[in-house]
C-alpha cells in the first residue's frame, strides 16, 4: 500500500514538473517565444517599419514644418525601438519580418502625395496607427509571456502615448 502511494505522488510530482517545465519554456528568453509574443514581434517590428519608412516619405514630400519635425521624431524613435526589438527577438529565436513586403501598395500611394495632400494622408495614417500600436503595447505589457517582451512593451509606452498626443494635435490643426 505504501509503494502504491508513493507511485502516486511520484506521478503527480512529475506531472507537476513537467507542467512547470512547459510553463517555463514558453517565457524562456533562451527559448521559443509564444505565439502570443511572437505575434506581438512581427506585428510591432512590421508596424514600426511602416511608420519609419512613411515618416522618411513626410520628410521628403510633405509641407508642413510641424509634420516633418513630427516625422523625424517617428524615425528617430521608431528606428531605436526597433533595433531593440530586434535584438529580443533573435533571444526569443523570432526572425523578424521583411520590410515593407505587405505595405508596397500603400507606400506607392504615399510617395505620389506631395504638399499638403501627403500631410493630411499622413497625419490620418499615423493617427490610426498609433492608435493601434497603443492598445497592441498596452496588450503585450499585461499579457505578453516574456518578461522582456513585457518590459519591453512597457517601457516604450510612454513614448507611443506622447507621439499620440502629437499626432492628435497635429490632426486638430489641420482640421
Amino acid at each position: 500500500m505504501h509503494y502504491t502511494a508513493a507511485r502516486v505522488i511520484f506521478a503527480v510530482l512529475g506531472l507537476s514538473f513537467a507542467f512547470a517545465a512547459g510553463a517555463q519554456n514558453k517565457s524562456s528568453p533562451a527559448g521559443k517565444a509564444s505565439s502570443k509574443d511572437r505575434s506581438f514581434i512581427m506585428q510591432a517590428i512590421g508596424g514600426g517599419m511602416v511608420e519609419v519608412e512613411l515618416s522618411k516619405l513626410a520628410l521628403q514630400n510633405g509641407a508642413s514644418s510641424d509634420v516633418k519635425a513630427f516625422a523625424q521624431r517617428m524615425v528617430g524613435d521608431h528606428g531605436k525601438a526597433g533595433m531593440e526589438l530586434e535584438m529580443i527577438s533573435a533571444k526569443l529565436g523570432v526572425t523578424p519580418p521583411k520590410p515593407m513586403v505587405a505595405q508596397h501598395a500603400d507606400m506607392k500611394r504615399f510617395a505620389q502625395l506631395k504638399g499638403e495632400k501627403f500631410d493630411k494622408a499622413y497625419v490620418e495614417r499615423m493617427v490610426r496607427d498609433h492608435k493601434g500600436t497603443v492598445a497592441l503595447f498596452e496588450k503585450q505589457a499585461k499579457r505578453g509571456d516574456s518578461g522582456e517582451l513585457k518590459q519591453f512593451a512597457s517601457n516604450t509606452l510612454p513614448v507611443l502615448k506622447e507621439h499620440l498626443t502629437m499626432v492628435l494635435a497635429l490632426a486638430e490643426k489641420k482640421k
